[in-house]
């Protein structure tokens, strides 16, 4: 729980980043259209992997490690632009290499609805991420200070809550830049979002012509 003014300087930090996301959005977006305003959320994740690092060494330092997947088994979340950002990196990848992408994605749904939980990721490889370059935010402020609590699945898993803050700043503000530009920034569960947009040639333009369908219905408002 926030004292109020942890939770006024929070507000304060989303309200920042909103302006400077605005911004640097409207100067982004140029003759590329859609793939110019796909290509910022770069900034979003770099901003990330700065505030995770700062974190570490500041301490407490993470027990996370390559090989440790435990959180590669629960839902995941990410934006449209994240979303099509994923796909053009998959879109780009040798034939056989997106063609068992898209298998992964349609069996991990298909598992969903038939009532699977805590299965791995569509993109979990041999316990390494497929997608590491483009990940969404919400996979690079995973963190946790204890590995035997993921791996036991407690209810609470140890962070470091300035890490959380700042990372939960960056990303709200990030999102209320591109609505603000009239592009939708909402949560979709990232399996599905990805196959509708690598399966739908005109799911992108739809996006940044304000289609707030554009990859179906979303996980918030």
């Amino acid at each position: 729980m926030l004292s109020a003014d942890e939770r006024s300087a929070f507000e304060e930090s989303i309200a920042r980043v909103r302006e400077l996301a605005t911004r640097a959005l409207k100067s982004a977006s140029g003759a590329n259209g859609a793939n110019d305003a796909i290509a910022f959320t770069a900034q979003l994740h770099r901003s990330l992997d700065t505030v995770a690092a700062q974190a570490a060494a500041a301490g407490p330092v993470p027990d996370c490690k390559a090989g440790c997947a435990h959180c590669c088994h629960v839902r995941v979340e990410a934006t449209e632009p994240e979303v099509f950002r994923i796909a053009q990196h998959l879109a780009a990848q040798p034939t056989d290499s997106l063609d068992g992408a898209i298998a992964r994605l349609r069996q991990h749904i298909a598992n969903a609805n038939n009532g699977a939980s805590r299965q791995p990721c569509s993109f979990l490889v041999d316990d390494r991420c497929a997608i590491y370059s483009v990940r969404p935010a919400a996979c690079r402020k995973a963190h946790s200070l204890s590995v035997q609590h993921c791996a036991t699945q407690a209810p609470q898993i140890p962070q470091n809550l300035r890490l959380l803050l700042d990372a939960e700043a960056l990303m709200a503000g990030t999102a209320l830049a591109y609505r603000d530009l009239q592009w939708p920034a909402s949560a979709h569960e990232l399996n599905a979002a990805v196959l509708a947009a690598l399966t739908d040639a005109a799911a992108q333009e739809r996006w940044y012509q304000g289609d707030a369908t554009a990859l179906g219905s979303t996980s918030q408002n």
